[in-house]
């Protein structure tokens, strides 16, 4: 099985990829997100990125996450190589080294959370908790991305995208327990109606941050922060590592800083894409004026 599931992760950095380069060439060229939501190739992202999305659920029922975590950093690497290649350019030292500390820091972050992390029962109160603290951070990430602008509104928006996305995994496991306790009922529809509010900010945070900069920059960003948050609120809210100890705390915590060191790096770096919409016609992201 850990093969089918090595297999499922890569489709998924694949359809990722894919599906992120589709709704960016979109998102850069229409006045709102209603307006993209009516185009072919915008739709078709879409249907690669939820197709992607259910091979990463399938891998994980398959595989540990020690397995699939890292896999999925392969999209980032696809993105950039696809960037390049469109641009007619070749891997600059820089760049190399951007990707070789997103891998290294996400791939370790990835393996010690899986090493030192053990699923715990999700409460009301740690949900609602959970719920608030990512609910502020992508308030104040949309309240940044506003007051700025270019690859400074898109990076702090996919941060906030990540962030929203990074809580998925604990309302989808909230739901399963809710579901298997007490069947369909108000707590399951409460953990539901959660679980549609973070994808929907992650999602409109994400277009934005498509209509700033280069899809790689994205791709990186989401890849980076979604996992930090989901272990950030594992450690800090679910108690999911209670035997945690400092060392492997700090290098837990260096893991990331390098990882998102890598992440800015690309954003300072990476050129707009010439067959695209200039920078300049960038600054006005398509979900902003929808």
């Amino acid at each position: 099985m850990s093969w089918l599931a090595l297999g499922l992760a890569l489709l998924n950095a694949c359809c990722f990829t894919a599906g992120t380069w589709l709704q960016y060439g979109v998102a850069t060229t229409t006045p709102s997100l209603l307006a993209a939501a009516r185009r072919p190739r915008w739709l078709a992202g879409l249907a690669l990125l939820a197709t992607g999305a259910a091979c990463q659920v399938a891998a994980l029922s398959f595989a540990p996450v020690t397995l699939v975590e890292p896999a999925g950093v392969l999209g980032i690497v696809l993105t950039v190589l696809l960037g390049l290649r469109l641009r007619g350019e070749r891997l600059r030292p820089g760049t190399a080294c951007a990707l070789a500390a997103i891998l290294t820091g996400a791939g370790s972050f990835a393996v010690l959370a899986a090493l030192h992390t053990v699923p715990a029962p999700i409460g009301t109160e740690s949900l609602v908790g959970a719920g608030a603290a990512v609910g502020g951070v992508v308030a104040v990430c949309a309240l940044a991305g506003s007051a700025l602008g270019g690859r400074a509104r898109a990076l702090i928006s996919a941060v906030g995208g990540g962030a929203a996305y990074g809580t998925t995994s604990t309302f989808v496991r909230a739901a399963t327990e809710r579901f298997a306790a007490e069947g369909v009922g108000p707590a399951l529809l409460a953990v539901l109606a959660g679980l549609a509010a973070v994808l929907l900010a992650g999602f409109w945070l994400v277009q934005r941050a498509h209509a700033g900069s280069p899809p790689e920059n994205t791709v990186a960003n989401l890849t980076v922060t979604d996992p930090l948050v989901a272990v950030a609120i594992g450690v800090g809210l679910l108690g999911e590592a209670p035997g945690l100890t400092v060392p492997v705390a700090g290098l837990g915590i260096a893991a990331a800083v390098l990882a998102f060191a890598g992440v800015v790096h690309l954003y300072r770096t990476t050129p707009p894409h010439p067959s695209l919409p200039s920078a300049t016609r960038q600054e006005t992201p398509c979900p902003s004026s929808a």
